[in-house]
């Protein structure tokens, strides 16, 4: 059962960054860059030292949430929609995740590299939480809500009661919660999707 829902909730990741893929090719939607950047890059390390802390079958579905965000980076060059346009808040969470992930670097503990990429997950993910919230009109809602449902579906796929097999999972599923209501809270958006990009 366990590996009915990570191939599920594999595939599900893969719809939803599929989804968001299509709607940068259709001009409808303008990643961060930097977010994506980094969130291809940070779950792939967290699939990596769950994997050596000997998690098992649920790791696939953290290492699928760090390949569909690379293909969203591909997409957003080949569509043109994307942006690289920094400010300080960009600059801070950058670097607050590039030192998370150069902290696990050194001291090399499975457990430690799991809290250091949810911490530097986070930090990369707080741009396009900004931009979501000032500018909707950017991002594609319904990518976002598959990507929660993967979420949900990923963390019923962890076998043991451990923090190694849980925390990643368990911060990808508030992450993504947290944009779904963002993106479908009930507010005027006629402001917001007529703002620039950041």
């Amino acid at each position: 059962m366990h590996i009915a829902f990570a191939i599920v909730g594999l595939a599900i990741n893969f719809v939803a960054c599929l989804s968001y893929v299509r709607a940068i090719l259709r001009s409808e939607a303008t990643p961060n860059r930097v977010t994506w950047f980094l969130w291809a890059i940070v779950p792939l390390i967290a699939g990596a030292a769950q994997w050596r802390a000997g998690v098992g079958i649920s790791t696939l579905v953290v290492l699928s949430v760090g390949a569909g965000p690379a293909c969203v980076v591909l997409a957003s060059f080949v569509g043109g929609m994307g942006s690289w346009r920094l400010g300080p808040f960009d600059y801070v969470c950058g670097a607050c995740s590039l030192a998370a992930l150069a902290l696990w670097a050194i001291t090399g503990d499975p457990v430690t590299a799991i809290v250091l990429s949810i911490l530097a997950d986070a930090a990369a993910a707080l741009p396009t939480i900004r931009k979501a919230w000032l500018q909707p009109a950017t991002e594609n809602r319904s990518a976002y809500l598959i990507a929660f449902v993967g979420m949900v579906v990923g963390i019923l796929s962890v076998r043991e009661a451990t923090f190694s097999a849980y925390a990643f999972n368990a911060y990808l599923v508030a992450a993504s919660a947290t944009l779904v209501l963002i993106l479908y809270l009930p507010r005027r958006r006629s402001l917001a999707g007529a703002l620039p990009a950041k």
